[in-house]
């Protein structure tokens, strides 16, 4: 009797699934009932609601707790507060090791052991939604499926999911689609649900792309993941997106002559391999899709590509989209729901692949990281120096990245040579070829400029080295090292005395106007010095670069505390070296009391938002005043601007975008904000834009566009070559020479007149009549790594990469170039400060007659 009720209790929990099944899952397999559905806990089914974050997390830790097949973890937090969570699939004897099989992971991958890991990424940009309660399907089938195929799977692989990449957009998309949802959902592509207001739901909590934050690391998102991804080592990664309407189903291999050239031959092939089974599971299911078009596996920072360069097979998906609920496409009505079933479909062709290809995965990433190892000896490479340049918190943000991505680096204990300047032992650093990821070394540290190809998806350049203007040679002899550093170095300055005649700060640190803004907020006052100057100090004489801050006792107002200890206080948080001086009278250059060394203004910046301006780029900006600057900003948007008093603001920030929709009432308030004194930073395409507001300009070197005078006609090309001709001529993104002139206050602090820029669109900004008004030029040789045609190379070449004009009361700064991309291009950033500090200082720069 008891062996029946036994026997009773398990057919109870193995019944089938039957006609509720969930998108994308089969029709009939057994489940156990004791694994709460998706629906049980959110109160609707998937597909029929776009589930919010804090609703996911609710669910996966349910599912986690109610089932011995799921651990999960809590990785880390969002810029946001929004957990990230982390899951482990494997059967429960398998789990109750986890942490053994992990910390062995990366010896058994070079190994040659299994078991393998197949990792499901799903929704990094968040209004591409399928992904993300893909994953909640995924993960309730393979925590509540009796099937025996999975229950396979479970015991001979370990996979691994991260269910929402980016929950700071998830949740942005999610409010706004629900939000406009009937309960007869419009499926009218015109329809206010399917166009998300400005920002949108696709990028984080600062609008950053995180498909592009795999190598830069800027955002918690990424920290969090890199660290798991190096632990686990997986030998597949999927990347599920949404596209256009207008199409179905992606999956790679993608372009092929648009590869990573890094990315060995047999990745092609193994991927190929697993895209048999997408296309056979998706045409059980009647799905149409297609390859080898449209996408391209370059870019070694986004999800699909770093596997590649990394010991994985990284896969794409992109689904073409609802962007809502329901969508009228001309493949007929998508739901939500439909786009879903996809994104499940293929996590499942994904683990079956991986089931069936095991061998050859686990024997592929084995030869994987022994071919690396080869290769470096093959190009004769033992590795490169790295040198801090005088700035040492700048060289530990290149080496805390570097460390992200488990890479090898170790401290010189010789002294060094490097870009002319001989760095100590504390002061460099060796970076070993002879590690796993060499092949990612040599695609983010050496610049190249002969590429295979002549248009891409993303960026073509991403050189470390350049983007922190650090010096990094590459060596076929690496100098005396010692042991691998475990962590960056920390940077702890020696603290300047807190009771002094005044303190003088070195402008070339990093750090240098956090600290300067801080002080400006506290309303203390700070010079800076146009002109260089050596103090001497207790330590010995010091030679001060232009823009350097004095901060003199006499001058502070009555009301504050003394200086000095808040001096202290800062050059401890932000890493900042400052000199104590006991004298007023200067060793050389200009004394403390100079008129060359102006009293600041404090900051009150404010940045043009809205639709038709760039999120992206003014995510960079918002990010890095926010963050790196510690400055609050105000973001306006343009249809308001007729509501806000302008001259509150000391500066406006134009980010990139498209201008000429913006009504003419916007154009006259910025022109009068400028002339009643205002300063105008504007950027990229902004830059070029201003040069047809009313103030007077003074241009020269303007493009003709005119062909009338042509006789001609124009040689004939086919028309399927259009779409290629038309991307070769765009400047995608690439590093390029901007000479400096160091006396100019937006140079301030950078001591060689040479800076590599990080440059996308292929505007170019027309010269000022006045001689001293371009700070930055582009060399006549600009390109420093990437792709860059000769056409564009020939237009670029000694035109202004910044300008800076007086008109009226106010100033204009026109930046081509983007100071922040992505938030670590960190070499440039000094640009922007010095247009926010030193913008003020930019006087009128006329001749007298006949001169």
């Amino acid at each position: 009797m008891k062996a029946m009720q036994v026997l009773a209790a398990v057919m109870l929990l193995t019944i089938s699934f039957g006609l509720a099944a969930m998108p994308g899952l089969p029709d009939d397999f057994p489940v156990d009932e004791t694994i709460p559905t998706p629906a049980e806990v959110l109160g609707f089914e998937p597909g029929e609601w776009h589930p919010r974050y804090d609703q996911m997390v609710t669910y996966l830790e349910t599912l986690a707790e109610a089932s011995d097949r799921v651990h999960l973890e809590r990785i880390g937090m969002t810029h946001g507060q929004r957990p990230l969570l982390f899951l482990t699939f494997a059967s429960p004897e398998r789990l109750a090791r986890i942490d053994e099989i992990r910390a062995a992971r990366r010896d058994a991958s070079e190994a040659g052991e299994g078991p393998a890991v197949a990792w499901l990424g799903y929704s990094v940009h968040g209004n591409e939604a399928s992904g993300a309660t893909a994953a909640l399907v995924t993960a309730w089938y393979l925590a509540a499926s009796q099937d025996e195929e999975v229950k396979t799977w479970l015991e001979e692989m370990i996979i691994v999911m991260e269910p929402g990449l980016n929950p700071d957009g998830i949740d942005r998309f999610a409010h706004w689609v629900n939000m406009h949802r009937g309960r007869h959902p419009s499926a009218d592509p015109a329809d206010r649900e399917h166009n998300e207001a400005w920002p949108n739901g696709r990028t984080n909590y600062y609008w950053f792309d995180l498909n592009r934050d795999w190598l830069p690391l800027i955002h918690p998102e990424s920290q969090a993941r890199k660290a798991q991804y190096h632990a686990w080592r997986p030998h597949v990664l999927t990347d599920h997106h949404e596209m256009g309407a207008e199409t179905t189903y992606f999956f790679q291999p993608g372009v092929p002559e648009r590869n990573n050239p890094l990315t060995p031959e047999r990745n092609y092939e193994l991927t190929a391999s697993i895209a048999e089974f997408h296309g056979e599971f998706l045409d059980r299911a009647g799905e149409p899709h297609f390859t080898r078009e449209l996408f391209d596996d370059y870019y070694v920072g986004k999800g699909s590509t770093y596997p590649d360069l990394t010991g994985g097979i990284g896969i794409l998906f992109e689904q073409g989209s609802a962007r809502g609920h329901l969508k009228d496409t001309q493949y007929g009505k998508r739901s939500f729901a439909d786009a879903v079933a996809n994104q499940v479909t293929t996590s499942l062709s994904t683990l079956a692949a991986t089931h069936a290809l095991a061998e050859e995965l686990i024997d592929f990433q084995r030869e994987f990281f022994a071919e690396t190892r080869d290769q470096a000896r093959r190009d004769r490479n033992a590795g490169w120096v790295l040198g801090d340049d005088g700035d040492p918190v700048r060289a530990a943000r290149l080496i805390e990245l570097l460390l992200g991505h488990d890479i090898a680096i170790h401290p010189v204990t010789e002294a060094v040579d490097l870009a002319g300047r001989r760095h100590q032992a504390g002061e460099a650093w060796v970076i070993p070829a002879d590690q796993p990821h060499y092949l990612l070394l040599k695609s983010i540290l050496d610049p190249v400029t002969d590429l295979p190809m002549e248009t891409f998806y993303d960026v073509s350049a991403w050189p470390l080295g350049m983007s922190h203007d650090l010096p990094l040679e590459t060596m076929r002899r690496l100098p005396a090292h010692g042991e691998r550093l475990e962590a960056a170095p920390e940077q702890r300055p020696e603290p300047p005395a807190s009771d002094a005649l005044a303190w003088v700060v070195p402008w070339n640190q990093y750090r240098a106007g956090a600290l300067l803004g801080a002080l400006l907020d506290d309303g203390y006052r700070v010079q800076a010095a146009t002109e260089p100057l050596t103090v001497a100090t207790p330590d010995g004489e010091r030679e001060m670069v232009r823009g350097s801050l004095i901060v003199h006792s006499g001058i502070q107002p009555d009301h504050l505390d003394p200086v000095g200890p808040r001096l202290v206080e800062l050059s401890q948080r932000h890493a900042v070296a400052v000199e104590t001086v006991r004298r007023g009278l200067a060793v050389s250059g200009i004394d403390l009391g100079s008129p060359s060394a102006p009293v600041l203004d404090s900051l009150k910046p404010a940045m043009l938002t809205g639709n038709g301006l760039r999120a992206n780029h003014a995510g960079y900006l918002w990010h890095w005043l926010d963050v790196e600057l510690d400055q609050p900003l105000s973001m306006l948007d343009w249809t308001g601007l007729f509501r806000v008093d302008l001259d509150e603001y000391s500066h406006l920030i134009l980010p990139d975008g498209n201008y000429e929709a913006l009504p003419g009432g916007v154009r006259e308030r910025i022109v009068e904000y400028v002339q009643g004194g205002g300063i105008l930073i504007a950027l990229r395409a902004a830059s070029t834009w201003v040069e047809e507001l009313d103030l007077d300009w003074r241009l020269v070197d303007a493009e003709s566009n005119d062909d009338a005078e042509s006789e001609e006609p124009p040689e004939r090309r086919p028309y399927g070559d259009f779409r290629q001709d038309f991307a070769r001529e765009l400047i995608g993104g690439s590093a390029l020479r901007l000479l400096l002139d160091t006396t100019h206050p937006l140079a301030f602090g950078y001591e060689r007149d040479e800076l590599v820029a990080f440059r996308r669109g292929r505007f170019r900004m027309r010269a000022v009549d006045n001689a001293y008004a371009q700070p930055a030029i582009y060399a006549d040789s600009p390109l420093a790594a990437g792709y860059l045609s000769e056409a564009n190379r020939d237009r670029l070449a000694g035109a202004p990469a910044i300008s800076a004009s007086r008109h009226g009361e106010g100033t204009v700064i026109r930046m081509s170039d983007d100071a922040v991309f992505r938030g670590y291009w960190r070499g440039t950033e000094r640009l922007l400060a010095n247009a926010l500090f030193f913008g003020q200082l930019i006087g009128t720069t006329e001749l007298p007659e006949g001169q």
